[in-house]
């Protein structure tokens, strides 16, 4: 790890980055990405639910989530199932495979945590005053 001086902004996309790193090694350990554990998680919250709330929800086009539920669905994690309220929608729901699964990637972002629990707390709440301080004026210039 380098210790020259960086710059604020390259400082924030380099921790990002990093726990980025962190996660996917986690993540393939069971051959998932994480947009896969998004879906995932997204259906263990809301059991029965359609593509259409996911793609919403996800932000996900529908072919490239489509893709992706074809996929865990050959994995066994996901099974579709006729909505008995409207034929032409499907519901989407965990198999044992797909919560065995989310139980690693908890997993990974339980040793995630363990790790920055280990940053000192005036740290920790400068770091969040910092983040929060960015996530308002982002959304302010939104609003604009």
């Amino acid at each position: 790890m380098s210790t020259q001086k960086r710059l604020p902004s390259n400082l924030i996309y380099h921790i990002g980055r990093l726990e980025n790193v962190f996660i996917n090694q986690k993540l393939e350990s069971v051959n998932l990405r994480m947009s896969h554990a998004h879906l995932l998680k997204f259906v263990q919250r809301h059991p029965g639910c359609i593509q259409k709330e996911l793609a919403q929800d996800l932000t996900y086009q529908a072919g490239s989530l489509t893709n992706i539920l074809k996929n865990l669905e050959k994995r066994q994690m996901i099974i579709r199932k006729r909505d008995p309220n409207n034929g032409l929608q499907k519901q989407i729901f965990l198999l044992p495979q797909g919560e065995a699964v989310l139980k690693s990637v908890d997993q990974a972002f339980k040793e995630l945590n363990q790790l920055i629990d280990q940053i000192d707390p005036a740290t920790y709440h400068n770091l969040l005053a910092i983040s929060n301080r960015i996530d308002k004026e982002l959304n302010e210039g939104m609003k604009k």
